[in-house]
This record gives C-alpha cells, structure tokens and sequence, in this order.
C-alpha cells in the first residue's frame, strides 16, 4: 500500500499525460483495445533506436572479446590501470558497456506508468463502506439480499478529463471490454468469477509465452556459436515464463500491452538478426 502511494505520488504528472494521450487514441479507434495496441506500436517506435544502438555495441563488445580479455590479463594486477585502458579501448571502438542496460531499464518506468494508468481510468465506484452500507440498507428494507460485487460497479475514471470520450465511455460502463476480455480485470479476478469467463483470459496468457518464447529463440539464435555462460543459459530459459506468471495479477489491459510489444519485438529482432548480425 505504501509503495502503491509513493507510486501515485512521484508519476501522477505522468499517469495524467499518459492517460490523456490514451484518450485521444481511443478517440481515434472508439476501442479500449484499440487504444492500449496504438499505444504500445507508438512505445516500440520511439524504443527501437535505443534497442538497436544497444544491440550494435553489444556485438562491437562480442567482437573485441579477445582484445578485452588481454588487457584483463595484462593489467590484472592494477585496477586503476585496467580501468584505464578499458575505458581508451571503448571509446576508441565506440563501445557504450552500458547501453545493453538502457532497454531493460526503460521498462520499470513504463511499467509502473502503464499500472497506474490503468488502475486509474478503472477505478471503480464504491467500495467496502459502500457494500456494507448496502446491505445494512437491504436489511432495513427487508428485500432480498444480493452479494454485492466489486467488478459490477461502474467506473468513476482518475486521470481523464471529464469531458473527453474515454471517460465518459468508462464512467457509464462496468466493463472495458475488448473481444470478449474485460481489460480492467486480471486474469485471477476472472478465475474468481468462473472458468469460462477466465477462458480469453488465459489464451492471452499463453499468448504472452508463446511470443515470449519466440523473441528467446531469436536470441539464442544469435549466440549458438558462442561460448554463454551456464547461469546466463538457465536465466534465457525461465525468462520467457517469468513475465506471463507476472501478468496473471495484473489487468488484462497490461497484459494486451505485452503481448503487443512481444509481436513488435519479434518483428525488431527479426530486423535486428538481419540488418545488424547479417543473414549468415
């Protein structure tokens, strides 16, 4: 709860130019989905140099292994020399040793933006006070009783103006549907109500994988003639699994997020194998 609210407090500036930005795409495609895919198409746009800078300098790393590892030998015994002269070898090969951060990075930012977006624009009317408060009124008017349930309460959106089509759409509806997934409920909240409703759910999950999955065999492909370490083999094998076990706690919207970025990155990498690595 504490982080959740420094959270809100140090990106509100962003969630609200985010999810105005969000409003205008929606305008653009009158769907909730719609807007989350142009969203993330725009994201990857504006990443991918960054992404491709990083990949060069890693492979002008890979290349001048040999060279590093001399100097390492070299100057084993004086770090402060040894530092040196990396630092002279880097810049003289045009090597960033850290760019390969920048990407991996970039996501924690977006992450906690995108969350906090979404969690706004769905928030919902009401809350415990608001049920017990309902059923101390069903019990003073003798009516029959009815769970009262979170999901079926209709938005009350933060971060969107009032008077723009997003929150107007959302502030009369109790679903942000998008081909039959309510985009505002996680996966786990879908189980809860009934296996059949958390059916497109789960496909979206296996969808994240499978794209996951993909992106790892691009990597791999790359490396197959290198020498990996062992601890980095078995971190490339669970990776892929790590960030759909993440997303079923999350709402679906994240998760159309990811799996759109993983079909883009499929694509950069692709690009990324030919144009960087070469065909061979």
């Amino acid at each position: 709860m504490t982080f959740s609210i420094l959270a809100a407090g140090m990106f509100e500036g962003f969630f609200e130019a985010i999810a105005t930005f969000l409003g205008w795409l929606y305008n653009l495609t009158d769907s909730y989905g719609g807007a989350i895919i142009l969203l993330t198409i725009i994201v990857m746009v504006v990443t991918a140099p960054l992404t491709l800078k990083s990949t060069r300098s890693m492979l002008q790393m890979q290349r001048h292994q040999p060279e590093m590892k001399r100097l390492q030998a070299q100057y084993k015994d004086d770090r402060e020399r040894l530092n040196t002269e990396m630092m002279a070898f880097y810049k003289e090969n045009g090597i960033n040793p850290l760019s390969g951060c920048v990407p991996v990075m970039m996501q924690a930012p977006i992450f906690l933006v995108l969350y906090g977006v979404l969690r706004g624009i769905t928030t919902r009317n009401g809350g415990n006070a608001s049920a017990i408060g309902r059923v101390a009124g069903l019990m003073s008017t003798d009516q029959r009783f009815e769970p009262w349930k979170l999901h079926d309460q209709v938005f009350k959106p933060l971060h969107l103006d009032t008077s723009g089509d997003l929150y107007k759409s959302l502030h009369s509806s109790t679903k942000m549907s998008f081909f039959g997934v309510d985009l505002a409920l996680s996966p786990l909240d879908a189980l809860r109500i009934g296996v059949v409703t958390a059916i497109p759910f789960l496909a979206l999950i296996v969808l994240m994988l499978i794209s996951q999955l993909i992106q790892n065999r691009q990597i791999q492909g790359r490396t197959k003639n290198q020498q990996i370490n062992p601890q980095q083999q078995m971190i490339m094998k669970i990776l892929p699994f790590t960030l759909p076990l993440m997303s079923v706690q999350f709402p679906a919207g994240l998760g159309l997020y990811y799996f759109v970025q993983g079909l883009c990155r499929i694509g950069l990498q692709g690009y990324i194998t030919r144009a960087v690595y070469g065909p061979h």
